[in-house]
């Protein structure tokens, strides 16, 4: 019997990930989109689900389940999952190279990122008013000074550095997968949000991505099973923001 299985989904999150391995798993699941507001936040309806009020968050059974590592770790080790592992197309069984990747995608490569957008968005919430009502055109050009040189000059290079290093690794592998083996497996699932951003996302052009990264990305998407997620992603979020 499969489990009952709720995914709370804010738009451009993490929960993209989470979609991708409920299909690759051919686990049923429902949707429950939250979408940001003007501020690029949360909505409070994601605190009442979360108690950090992020994204993704799983109920699993009745059991609230938060942080996309542990979700993927969860499920990976669902009963039914553990046993039918041989004939399914993913690495079930974490390796070394799943177990580092996965921290890697959230200890070196988001962090970054995530430190970058929220100086985008504070510098555009200041610019524009938000804060402390309208500035003067000096002041606009200082926050936007000092945000261009956070952005560019400090937080830019440490995220290059950590998309170059991720290139060079899967340019290292035997089967072309973060998990090391010739499946995707935890490691993957957890690099896919940073480099989805970075290859059809929000900082599309912004940086520089290998032909390495390029070939797994084109390989993730030519999965049914991604396909089958990016599609849902889409539907649940165009549903969602209809009702509004």
């Amino acid at each position: 019997m499969s489990p009952e299985i709720i995914l709370h989904h804010l738009n451009a999150s993490r929960s993209e990930r989470i979609f991708w391995l409920l299909e690759e798993l051919s686990l049923p699941y429902t949707v429950q989109v939250h979408i940001r507001g003007p501020s690029r936040t949360a909505p409070p309806s994601l605190l009442k689900i979360s108690p950090t009020g992020k994204a993704p968050a799983l109920i699993l059974d009745g059991q609230t389940l938060t942080e996309s590592a542990y979700i993927i770790y969860k499920l990976l080790r669902l009963p039914d999952i553990q046993s039918n592992k041989d004939r399914l197309d993913v690495q079930v069984d974490s390796t070394d190279d799943d177990v580092f990747w996965s921290h890697y995608a959230e200890g070196s490569m988001m962090n970054l990122f995530q430190a970058s957008a929220i100086v985008g968005a504070t510098s555009n919430a200041w610019v524009n008013g938000m804060v402390v009502g309208q500035l003067d055109e000096g002041d606009k050009k200082a926050v936007q000074g000092y945000s261009g040189f956070l952005t560019t000059k400090y937080l830019g290079p440490q995220m290059q550095n950590t998309i170059d290093f991720a290139e060079s690794a899967i340019n290292k592998t035997q089967h072309g997968w973060f998990s090391g083996t010739d499946k995707p497996g935890s490691g993957d699932f957890m690099m896919f949000f940073a480099i989805n951003s970075l290859l059809a996302g929000t900082r599309a052009g912004a940086f520089n991505v290998g032909d390495g990264l390029k070939r797994w990305y084109k390989r993730v998407l030519e999965r049914p099973a991604a396909q089958k997620a990016l599609q849902r992603i889409k539907e649940e979020e165009e549903k969602a923001k209809s009702k509004m």
